[in-house]
């Protein structure tokens, strides 16, 4: 959830996990930061800044933040990491479809697939 995304910038906020198999899940408050593009599901980027809390071991708080690089229909690529107390150390790298991005606030490839509710449509813009 965010601010209008008809402009250049959209600031909104996320809950995110990171779970490491056989040992616990990581979760991170964050600030997303997003371009027009971006938000609007064609290219643009993200930033994501925040804070971590690990539960699981030793309990440990620290910050965490990536870089998101998205393209049309959904697709992106997302490099970022961890850092905090005791053992809170996490590098990440993902590539894959954001299905809101790929749905809903979707405004690239109306030639192919129309999207007939989109999160907002520019004054004066007809389906």
């Amino acid at each position: 959830m965010g601010t209008d995304p008809s402009h250049a910038l959209a600031v909104g906020g996320l809950l995110r996990t990171d779970t490491f198999f056989g040992n616990g899940t990581d979760l991170a408050l964050l600030v997303r930061t997003a371009s027009h593009g971006f938000v609007n599901g064609k290219w643009g980027i993200a930033v994501d800044l925040g804070a971590v809390a690990r539960y699981w071991g030793t309990t440990s708080y620290g910050a965490s933040g990536s870089v998101v690089i998205g393209g049309p229909w959904g697709l992106q690529l997302a490099l970022g990491g961890s850092r905090g107390g005791h053992d809170l150390r996490a590098l990440t790298a993902v590539v894959g479809i954001d299905l809101a991005r790929l749905t809903v606030y979707r405004r690239s490839g109306a030639n192919w697939w129309k999207n007939p509710f989109p999160a907002y449509r520019p004054a004066g813009e007809r389906w």
